[in-house]
């Protein structure tokens, strides 16, 4: 699974009031931008046409194709970085990404919303193949008015280290989950 945790530490992001976390996972709220406003939202999506379908991520390749996004909106998703697992064997080694940009792009509906994936830029594609669309502050109006903006070069500077297996299990949630280990 690409991209299954990620975390919120800053202050009110957007204006909203929100519980900082270290190891945000599916179903829980996190902070986004839409069309007009801001919302708390939960972090999985089901089309209108299956609400048995929790979905947390969606390639951009194929986002305007597969029936389940065709009536999604746009949206923006907070975040101070995610975590990764690659795989080494029959071991997964978590590691935390970081970025100068804070924005994930993200589809959402009624039922919830989800992260926009691409491939892996270079410096980062030997952890996994694919990572969230990240985008810059001057990039979001534009995405949300509907602009493909998938190569944005906010996706180049991506910075990452390898973290505890404490991240592994989502009842654990404090600062030390996103410093290095060696």
């Amino acid at each position: 699974m690409m991209c299954g945790r990620f975390v919120v530490y800053s202050n009110s992001p957007f204006g909203l009031k929100y519980k900082i976390s270290y190891n945000i996972s599916p179903s829980q709220l996190i902070p986004i931008k839409i069309k007009g406003g801001f919302k708390l939202l939960k972090w999985s999506y089901s089309p209108t046409w299956n609400k048995d379908m929790n979905l947390i991520n969606c390639r951009f390749e194929t986002m305007n194709e597969k029936p389940s996004y065709k009536n999604a909106e746009r949206c923006i998703i907070f975040h101070d970085g995610w975590y990764e697992w690659k795989k080494n064997n029959s071991e997964k080694i978590p590691y935390y990404h970081y970025s100068e940009s804070n924005y994930f792009a993200g589809l959402y509906n009624d039922s919830g919303c989800l992260i926009v994936t691409r491939s892996a830029t270079h410096n980062i594609k030997k952890i996994h193949h694919r990572q969230p669309v990240l985008l810059w502050p001057n990039e979001l109006l534009r995405y949300l008015d509907g602009e493909n903006i998938f190569d944005s070069n906010a996706n180049i500077k991506v910075n990452y280290h390898p973290v505890s297996n404490y991240v592994n299990n989502p009842l654990n949630n404090n600062s030390s989950l996103i410093e290095e280990v060696i």
